[in-house]
């Protein structure tokens, strides 16, 4: 096989070009991970596994081992005087490796973070008459939106029963134990 010569440079094999040449081409091909691609926030609390870490650490994983991200936003206090709301933002990031560990749930538990708990849908019929009564009593212009999950904390295997309410300003989330006891509410 003749090599080519290129102006300026020497004669080169043609099949050794083009392994070079996709070689090159392979590399620019594969994108380099970006600082703070989670547009981390300096006053954002970064958990990765359970444990405290860094916007540097997160931009280290690849997409492919990371099992669930959450973000939270959690109001402190508000000072009335001026009105403004101090908060704290949280962004957890827990690996597929570790998943299941004792300080990626004890952290989830303590933030009561989704990942916390295992769902399932339930039927309506779950609900006990308690937790309808309060619901009738809390929320006159909401009505049962027809979603309810059975949420089972993984650290615990306590049962509660989150019900989906609707309304003309959008959806609440209430939740009841087995008894119909009120447990929390959210958005």
């Amino acid at each position: 096989m003749q090599g080519i010569r290129l102006r300026g440079l020497p004669s080169l094999n043609l099949a050794l070009l083009v392994v070079l040449l996709g070689k090159s081409i392979a590399a620019q091909a594969q994108p380099a991970l970006a600082a703070n691609r989670w547009h981390v926030q300096p006053s954002t609390q970064v958990y990765l596994d359970g444990q405290p870490s860094t916007p540097a650490a997160i931009d280290q994983l690849t997409d492919a081992a990371i099992a669930s991200v959450e973000g939270m936003l959690v109001y402190d206090k508000v000072d009335r005087s001026k009105l403004s709301k101090y908060q704290r933002e949280y962004l957890v990031l827990t690996t597929k490796a570790n998943a299941s560990s004792p300080t990626t749930l004890a952290l989830a538990d303590k933030l009561h973070l989704a990942s916390a708990y295992t769902t399932r849908p339930a039927p309506l019929s779950a609900i006990a008459p308690p937790a309808l009564a309060y619901i009738t009593s809390h929320y006159p212009k909401y009505w049962l939106g027809g979603q309810v999950l059975e949420m089972t904390r993984k650290s615990t295997g306590t049962v509660k029963y989150q019900v989906q309410l609707a309304g003309n300003w959008g959806w609440r989330y209430v939740s009841f134990t087995e008894a119909g006891e009120f447990v929390d509410e959210g958005r």
